[in-house]
Protein backbone atom coordinates (compact mmCIF):
# COMPACT_ATOMS: atom_id res chain seq x y z
CA UNK A 1 0.00 0.00 0.00
CA UNK A 2 1.08 3.39 -1.09
CA UNK A 3 1.89 4.34 3.24
CA UNK A 4 4.53 2.08 3.21
CA UNK A 5 6.65 3.57 1.06
CA UNK A 6 6.14 7.04 3.50
CA UNK A 7 6.59 4.60 6.58
CA UNK A 8 10.21 3.75 5.41
CA UNK A 9 10.51 7.82 5.20
CA UNK A 10 9.20 8.04 8.56
CA UNK A 11 11.17 5.58 10.82
CA UNK A 12 13.39 2.83 9.77
CA UNK A 13 11.60 -0.51 10.38
CA UNK A 14 13.44 -1.54 13.37
CA UNK A 15 11.82 1.56 15.23
CA UNK A 16 8.87 0.27 13.75
CA UNK A 17 8.57 -3.42 14.99
CA UNK A 18 9.91 -2.02 18.58
CA UNK A 19 6.50 -1.24 20.06
CA UNK A 20 6.75 0.45 23.47
CA UNK A 21 5.02 -0.49 26.15
CA UNK A 22 4.70 2.44 28.25
CA UNK A 23 6.15 5.16 26.04
CA UNK A 24 7.72 8.56 27.92
CA UNK A 25 8.95 10.46 24.39
CA UNK A 26 7.52 11.85 21.80
CA UNK A 27 9.50 8.83 19.33
CA UNK A 28 8.51 6.38 21.62
CA UNK A 29 4.58 7.48 21.12
CA UNK A 30 5.48 8.01 17.10
CA UNK A 31 6.67 4.50 17.05
CA UNK A 32 3.98 3.25 18.88
CA UNK A 33 1.24 4.86 17.05
CA UNK A 34 2.66 3.15 13.80
CA UNK A 35 2.62 -0.15 15.28
CA UNK A 36 -0.88 0.43 16.13
CA UNK A 37 -1.41 1.58 12.55
CA UNK A 38 -0.52 -1.22 10.90
CA UNK A 39 -2.89 -3.91 13.59
CA UNK A 40 -5.57 -1.47 13.12
CA UNK A 41 -5.69 -0.17 16.19
CA UNK A 42 -7.09 3.10 15.00
CA UNK A 43 -8.30 4.38 18.45
CA UNK A 44 -4.65 4.00 20.10
CA UNK A 45 -3.06 5.21 16.74
CA UNK A 46 -4.87 8.29 16.80
CA UNK A 47 -4.19 8.48 20.69
CA UNK A 48 -0.64 8.26 20.19
CA UNK A 49 -0.29 10.63 17.21
CA UNK A 50 -2.09 12.93 19.04
CA UNK A 51 0.02 12.67 22.00
CA UNK A 52 3.42 13.24 19.74
CA UNK A 53 1.47 16.68 18.50
CA UNK A 54 1.02 17.78 21.47
CA UNK A 55 4.60 17.03 22.53
CA UNK A 56 5.66 18.82 19.88
CA UNK A 57 7.75 15.96 18.12
CA UNK A 58 9.17 14.99 15.18
CA UNK A 59 7.74 14.38 11.83
CA UNK A 60 4.75 16.08 12.92
CA UNK A 61 3.25 16.34 9.05
CA UNK A 62 3.79 12.41 9.20
CA UNK A 63 1.96 12.62 12.41
CA UNK A 64 -1.28 14.35 11.10
CA UNK A 65 -1.30 12.23 7.61
CA UNK A 66 -1.50 8.78 9.65
CA UNK A 67 -4.24 10.22 11.59
CA UNK A 68 -6.10 11.29 8.97
CA UNK A 69 -5.71 8.12 7.31
CA UNK A 70 -6.79 6.45 10.80
CA UNK A 71 -9.31 9.15 11.07
CA UNK A 72 -10.98 7.84 7.55
CA UNK A 73 -11.04 4.33 8.08
CA UNK A 74 -12.72 5.10 11.25
CA UNK A 75 -15.67 7.00 9.08
CA UNK A 76 -14.47 10.02 10.19
CA UNK A 77 -13.82 11.81 6.52
CA UNK A 78 -13.89 15.65 7.75
CA UNK A 79 -11.49 15.02 10.61
CA UNK A 80 -9.25 12.97 8.00
CA UNK A 81 -9.33 16.25 5.30
CA UNK A 82 -8.30 18.47 8.21
CA UNK A 83 -5.47 16.66 9.46
CA UNK A 84 -4.14 15.72 6.09
CA UNK A 85 -4.71 20.09 5.12
CA UNK A 86 -2.46 20.20 8.50
CA UNK A 87 0.25 17.74 7.21
CA UNK A 88 0.20 19.42 4.26
CA UNK A 89 0.25 23.09 5.77
CA UNK A 90 3.86 21.10 7.03
CA UNK A 91 5.33 20.05 4.20
CA UNK A 92 4.18 19.91 0.85
CA UNK A 93 4.06 16.82 -0.04
CA UNK A 94 2.72 15.22 -3.36
CA UNK A 95 1.38 11.82 -1.84
CA UNK A 96 -0.15 13.68 0.91
CA UNK A 97 -2.24 16.08 -2.01
CA UNK A 98 -2.95 12.93 -3.72
CA UNK A 99 -4.72 11.42 -0.56
CA UNK A 100 -6.58 14.56 0.23
CA UNK A 101 -7.98 14.96 -3.19
CA UNK A 102 -9.08 11.09 -3.24
CA UNK A 103 -10.90 12.15 0.49
CA UNK A 104 -12.40 15.15 -1.12
CA UNK A 105 -13.58 12.86 -4.07
CA UNK A 106 -15.19 11.10 -2.16
CA UNK A 107 -17.21 13.46 -0.37
CA UNK A 108 -17.90 14.90 -3.68
CA UNK A 109 -15.78 17.80 -3.61
CA UNK A 110 -14.88 17.13 -7.42
CA UNK A 111 -13.23 20.65 -7.44
CA UNK A 112 -11.14 20.65 -4.70
CA UNK A 113 -10.14 17.46 -5.41
CA UNK A 114 -8.66 17.99 -8.73
CA UNK A 115 -7.47 21.08 -7.44
CA UNK A 116 -5.00 18.68 -5.07
CA UNK A 117 -4.34 16.33 -7.60
CA UNK A 118 -3.23 18.79 -10.01
CA UNK A 119 -0.83 20.10 -7.42
CA UNK A 120 0.61 16.34 -6.89
CA UNK A 121 1.24 16.36 -10.33
CA UNK A 122 2.93 19.29 -10.57
CA UNK A 123 5.18 18.22 -7.71
CA UNK A 124 6.13 14.68 -8.82
CA UNK A 125 5.42 14.71 -12.74
CA UNK A 126 6.09 11.33 -13.19
CA UNK A 127 3.64 9.90 -10.50
CA UNK A 128 1.87 7.54 -12.74
CA UNK A 129 -1.09 6.51 -10.22
CA UNK A 130 -1.61 10.23 -9.72
CA UNK A 131 -2.71 10.51 -13.29
CA UNK A 132 -5.23 7.55 -12.81
CA UNK A 133 -6.61 9.30 -9.54
CA UNK A 134 -7.64 12.23 -11.80
CA UNK A 135 -9.23 10.33 -14.54
CA UNK A 136 -11.49 8.72 -11.95
CA UNK A 137 -11.97 12.36 -10.60
CA UNK A 138 -12.56 13.39 -13.94
CA UNK A 139 -14.85 10.62 -14.74
CA UNK A 140 -17.40 11.49 -11.66
CA UNK A 141 -17.48 14.54 -13.09
CA UNK A 142 -18.32 13.88 -17.14
CA UNK A 143 -15.48 14.54 -18.63
CA UNK A 144 -15.13 11.52 -20.66
CA UNK A 145 -12.19 13.27 -22.56
CA UNK A 146 -9.31 14.13 -19.90
CA UNK A 147 -10.11 11.33 -18.32
CA UNK A 148 -9.27 9.11 -21.18
CA UNK A 149 -6.30 11.42 -21.89
CA UNK A 150 -4.79 10.67 -17.85
CA UNK A 151 -5.30 6.88 -18.19
CA UNK A 152 -3.57 6.54 -21.08
CA UNK A 153 -0.78 8.76 -19.43
CA UNK A 154 -1.02 6.81 -16.37
CA UNK A 155 -0.77 3.57 -18.05
CA UNK A 156 2.19 4.88 -20.00
CA UNK A 157 4.37 5.84 -17.00
CA UNK A 158 3.31 2.29 -15.32
CA UNK A 159 1.47 -0.54 -16.98
CA UNK A 160 0.72 -2.29 -14.07
CA UNK A 161 -1.88 0.23 -12.79
CA UNK A 162 -4.04 -0.29 -15.79
CA UNK A 163 -6.20 -3.40 -15.13
CA UNK A 164 -6.95 -1.50 -11.50
CA UNK A 165 -8.13 1.51 -12.93
CA UNK A 166 -9.83 0.04 -15.51
CA UNK A 167 -11.67 -1.93 -12.71
CA UNK A 168 -11.80 1.87 -10.92
CA UNK A 169 -13.63 3.12 -13.86
CA UNK A 170 -15.91 0.74 -14.94
CA UNK A 171 -17.15 1.09 -11.51
CA UNK A 172 -18.04 4.46 -11.36
CA UNK A 173 -19.79 4.59 -15.11
CA UNK A 174 -21.64 1.40 -14.34
CA UNK A 175 -22.79 3.33 -11.27
CA UNK A 176 -23.19 6.00 -13.19
CA UNK A 177 -25.82 4.10 -15.34
CA UNK A 178 -27.87 2.86 -12.66
CA UNK A 179 -28.51 5.99 -11.31
CA UNK A 180 -29.17 7.75 -14.22
CA UNK A 181 -31.16 4.81 -16.13
CA UNK A 182 -32.88 6.90 -18.88
CA UNK A 183 -35.95 6.38 -21.26
CA UNK A 184 -36.99 3.60 -22.74
CA UNK A 185 -35.75 3.32 -26.68
CA UNK A 186 -39.03 3.92 -29.18
CA UNK A 187 -37.45 1.37 -31.92
CA UNK A 188 -36.71 -1.64 -30.21
CA UNK A 189 -38.60 -4.36 -28.46
CA UNK A 190 -37.03 -6.86 -25.37
CA UNK A 191 -38.57 -9.93 -26.26
CA UNK A 192 -36.98 -12.15 -23.64
CA UNK A 193 -33.50 -12.68 -21.83
CA UNK A 194 -31.93 -14.84 -19.74
CA UNK A 195 -28.07 -16.39 -17.78
CA UNK A 196 -26.27 -19.35 -17.37
CA UNK A 197 -24.18 -20.77 -15.72
CA UNK A 198 -21.62 -22.80 -17.88
CA UNK A 199 -18.62 -24.59 -17.12
CA UNK A 200 -15.17 -23.94 -18.79
CA UNK A 201 -11.72 -23.72 -19.16
CA UNK A 202 -9.01 -20.91 -18.87
CA UNK A 203 -5.14 -21.00 -19.30
CA UNK A 204 -3.26 -20.31 -16.17
CA UNK A 205 0.24 -18.44 -16.46
CA UNK A 206 2.99 -20.59 -15.31
CA UNK A 207 4.22 -17.00 -13.46
CA UNK A 208 3.04 -17.10 -9.98
CA UNK A 209 2.15 -13.90 -9.95
CA UNK A 210 -1.53 -13.34 -8.72
CA UNK A 211 -3.94 -10.50 -10.56
CA UNK A 212 -5.00 -7.73 -7.58
CA UNK A 213 -8.43 -5.70 -7.96
CA UNK A 214 -9.25 -7.47 -11.81
CA UNK A 215 -12.53 -6.74 -12.95
CA UNK A 216 -14.21 -9.99 -15.07
CA UNK A 217 -14.20 -9.01 -18.81
CA UNK A 218 -16.86 -10.01 -21.60
CA UNK A 219 -16.31 -11.85 -24.63
CA UNK A 220 -16.44 -8.46 -25.97
CA UNK A 221 -13.25 -7.14 -24.61
CA UNK A 222 -15.65 -4.82 -22.49
CA UNK A 223 -15.07 -4.77 -18.56
CA UNK A 224 -17.94 -5.45 -16.53
CA UNK A 225 -18.41 -5.36 -12.25
CA UNK A 226 -21.34 -7.33 -11.21
CA UNK A 227 -21.67 -5.33 -8.00
CA UNK A 228 -20.61 -1.01 -8.23
CA UNK A 229 -20.39 -0.88 -4.24
CA UNK A 230 -18.82 -3.76 -3.50
CA UNK A 231 -15.41 -3.15 -1.98
CA UNK A 232 -12.23 -4.81 -3.56
CA UNK A 233 -10.59 -7.16 -0.71
CA UNK A 234 -7.06 -6.54 0.44
CA UNK A 235 -4.95 -9.87 -0.62
CA UNK A 236 -5.05 -12.30 -3.86
CA UNK A 237 -7.78 -12.10 -6.07
CA UNK A 238 -9.22 -15.72 -6.83
CA UNK A 239 -11.43 -17.28 -8.84
CA UNK A 240 -14.88 -17.82 -7.14
CA UNK A 241 -18.64 -19.38 -7.47
CA UNK A 242 -21.64 -17.92 -7.22
CA UNK A 243 -21.92 -19.41 -3.81
CA UNK A 244 -19.01 -17.65 -1.91
CA UNK A 245 -16.97 -20.63 -1.88
CA UNK A 246 -13.56 -22.07 -3.93
CA UNK A 247 -13.85 -23.89 -7.22
CA UNK A 248 -12.76 -27.30 -6.48
CA UNK A 249 -9.28 -28.08 -7.84
CA UNK A 250 -9.35 -28.98 -11.36
CA UNK A 251 -9.04 -33.17 -12.10
CA UNK A 252 -7.01 -32.17 -15.70
CA UNK A 253 -3.81 -33.58 -15.84
CA UNK A 254 -2.63 -30.35 -17.61
CA UNK A 255 -1.41 -27.23 -15.05
CA UNK A 256 -1.96 -25.01 -18.15
CA UNK A 257 -5.64 -24.73 -17.41
CA UNK A 258 -7.90 -24.64 -14.43
CA UNK A 259 -11.79 -25.02 -14.25
CA UNK A 260 -14.18 -21.95 -13.86
CA UNK A 261 -17.90 -20.92 -14.04
CA UNK A 262 -18.29 -18.70 -17.56
CA UNK A 263 -21.50 -16.41 -17.01
CA UNK A 264 -23.47 -16.17 -20.75
CA UNK A 265 -26.14 -13.72 -20.95
CA UNK A 266 -28.69 -13.15 -23.73
CA UNK A 267 -31.59 -10.61 -24.63
CA UNK A 268 -33.69 -11.46 -27.30
CA UNK A 269 -34.75 -8.19 -28.98
CA UNK A 270 -36.88 -6.67 -32.15
CA UNK A 271 -35.65 -3.42 -34.16
CA UNK A 272 -39.45 -2.08 -34.60
CA UNK A 273 -38.15 0.99 -36.54
CA UNK A 274 -37.25 2.25 -39.23
CA UNK A 275 -33.50 2.34 -39.28
CA UNK A 276 -30.57 -0.45 -39.36
CA UNK A 277 -28.71 -0.82 -35.81
CA UNK A 278 -25.60 -1.58 -36.02
CA UNK A 279 -24.76 -1.31 -32.16
CA UNK A 280 -26.71 -2.13 -28.71
CA UNK A 281 -25.52 -0.96 -25.33
CA UNK A 282 -27.59 -2.73 -22.77
CA UNK A 283 -27.72 -3.58 -18.98
CA UNK A 284 -28.35 -7.13 -17.61
CA UNK A 285 -29.44 -5.83 -14.02
CA UNK A 286 -30.74 -8.22 -10.94
CA UNK A 287 -32.75 -5.95 -8.62
CA UNK A 288 -33.25 -7.20 -4.98
CA UNK A 289 -36.43 -7.95 -3.67
CA UNK A 290 -35.18 -7.00 -0.11
CA UNK A 291 -32.46 -4.23 1.68
CA UNK A 292 -30.30 -7.51 2.72
CA UNK A 293 -29.35 -7.68 -0.50
CA UNK A 294 -27.61 -4.74 -3.92
CA UNK A 295 -28.54 -4.92 -7.11
CA UNK A 296 -25.77 -6.53 -9.53
CA UNK A 297 -25.76 -4.99 -12.98
CA UNK A 298 -23.61 -6.05 -16.10
CA UNK A 299 -22.50 -3.62 -18.77
CA UNK A 300 -22.45 -4.97 -22.68
CA UNK A 301 -21.76 -3.42 -25.77
CA UNK A 302 -22.49 -5.70 -28.57
CA UNK A 303 -22.20 -5.29 -32.68
CA UNK A 304 -25.30 -6.30 -34.33
CA UNK A 305 -26.42 -6.01 -37.69
CA UNK A 306 -30.92 -5.46 -37.34
CA UNK A 307 -32.61 -4.02 -40.23
CA UNK A 308 -35.91 -2.94 -39.60
CA UNK A 309 -38.83 -5.43 -38.63
CA UNK A 310 -36.12 -8.06 -37.87
CA UNK A 311 -35.19 -10.03 -34.58
CA UNK A 312 -31.65 -10.76 -32.95
CA UNK A 313 -30.64 -11.97 -29.78
CA UNK A 314 -27.63 -10.02 -27.81
CA UNK A 315 -25.27 -12.39 -26.42
CA UNK A 316 -22.22 -12.08 -23.95
CA UNK A 317 -19.87 -14.03 -21.91
CA UNK A 318 -18.28 -12.50 -18.41
CA UNK A 319 -15.26 -15.03 -17.30
CA UNK A 320 -15.15 -13.80 -13.59
CA UNK A 321 -11.29 -12.70 -12.28
CA UNK A 322 -10.97 -11.71 -8.63
CA UNK A 323 -14.18 -11.26 -6.20
CA UNK A 324 -16.44 -10.52 -8.28
CA UNK A 325 -20.70 -10.66 -6.65
CA UNK A 326 -22.20 -12.77 -9.55
CA UNK A 327 -25.59 -14.25 -9.78
CA UNK A 328 -26.45 -17.69 -8.73
CA UNK A 329 -28.90 -20.42 -9.75
CA UNK A 330 -29.82 -21.24 -6.22
CA UNK A 331 -31.02 -17.44 -5.01
CA UNK A 332 -33.28 -16.48 -8.15
CA UNK A 333 -36.12 -16.12 -5.83
CA UNK A 334 -33.88 -12.71 -4.21
CA UNK A 335 -33.50 -10.67 -7.24
CA UNK A 336 -36.24 -9.04 -10.14
CA UNK A 337 -34.22 -9.87 -13.63
CA UNK A 338 -34.53 -7.24 -16.35
CA UNK A 339 -32.75 -5.99 -19.42
CA UNK A 340 -32.37 -2.24 -20.23
CA UNK A 341 -31.24 -0.68 -23.94
CA UNK A 342 -28.66 1.97 -23.07
CA UNK A 343 -27.63 3.15 -26.46
CA UNK A 344 -28.49 2.17 -30.54
CA UNK A 345 -26.24 3.14 -32.97
CA UNK A 346 -27.40 3.30 -36.54
CA UNK A 347 -26.06 2.58 -40.23
CA UNK A 348 -27.04 6.24 -41.33
CA UNK A 349 -24.31 7.32 -38.26
CA UNK A 350 -26.92 8.17 -35.74
CA UNK A 351 -27.79 7.12 -32.60
CA UNK A 352 -30.25 6.96 -30.00
CA UNK A 353 -28.69 7.45 -26.14
CA UNK A 354 -30.68 6.92 -23.26
CA UNK A 355 -27.74 6.72 -20.64
CA UNK A 356 -27.01 10.62 -20.43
Amino acid sequence: MRYLLILSLFFSLSHLLAQAQNPTSAREYSQRGIARFQANDLDGAIADFTKVIELNGESLEFCYYFRGLANYRKGNPEQAIADLGKAIAIKADPRFYDDRGNLLARQGDFDHALADLNKAIELAPQNAKTYGDRGLVELMRGDEKNAEADFKHCFSLDPTLETQFNAAANKIKLRQVSDHEGPKPADVSVLKFSWAETPSKVLIAQSSAVPVNAAPVSATGTRVLGDPNAKNPSGPAEIMDPSGTSLPPSKNSNPSTKDIIDYKFSAAIKNTGSKTILVVKWAYYFDPKDLAHERLAYLFVTKVEIKPGKEKTLNDVVTPNGHTKLPSKFNHALYTERVAILRLDYSDGSFWDGSR
